[in-house]
């Protein structure tokens, strides 16, 4: 199964700004969101995008409303199949209209291991170069590359969201991310 690209054409269609996409993401805590709101508000980054928005994207599909069911069904149980840890993440540099981080190991990690369980469900997915990033605006882009105290989160779940263009994320499913062995108290 092949899904369209965001952006572009699909079967020779213009795509509407109405669209529906469906994403894999990760999205930071509450407190870490509200930073990086801050971020925006002391660099003076247009603040239109609601910060409980702010998320990195994993996995792009195209317009939901293109998918059938038994695609999407197949999706999430690739992601149910999938075994992975919680891990941290660090942002410490915005980046044009981004928020960067320059330690993402575990992140490209994690986000390859996702395409792989979806590659074995027989999933063709999109041409997408994963760049670990949170988008801080949409506004034109700038040149910008200013270091910024480190926004860390330890990411507990992995995402399945409809993002509505100009209405907001509707969370379709979540998975949780289990540490594989218990804590030790000593």
């Amino acid at each position: 199964m092949m899904f369209p690209t965001t952006g572009g054409t699909v079967s020779g269609q213009q795509m509407r700004r109405d669209d529906q996409m469906l994403y894999f993401m990760i999205k930071p805590g509450p407190e870490q969101a509200a930073a990086m709101d801050g971020l925006r508000h002391a660099h003076n980054l247009a603040r239109k995008y609601a910060t409980k928005r702010i998320h990195i994207t994993l996995v792009p599909f195209g317009d939901i409303r293109l998918i059938s069911a038994e695609n999407l069904d197949l999706i999430r149980r690739a992601a149910t199949s999938l075994q992975a840890e919680p891990f941290e993440v660090a942002l410490n540099r915005i980046r044009g209209n981004a928020l960067v981080g320059n330690r993402m190991q575990a992140l490209r990690d994690f986000q390859g291991a996702l395409v792989a369980r979806l590659e074995a469900f027989g999933i063709e997915l999109p041409n997408y170069a994963f760049n670990p990033h949170a988008s801080l605006t949409y506004q034109a882009w700038q040149q910008r590359n200013i270091p910024v105290s480190p926004i860390a989160w330890r990411v507990r779940q992995l995402l399945l969201i409809n993002s509505i263009h100009g209405k907001g994320h509707t969370l379709l499913d979540s998975w949780a991310l289990e540490p594989r062995q218990g804590s030790l108290l000593f």
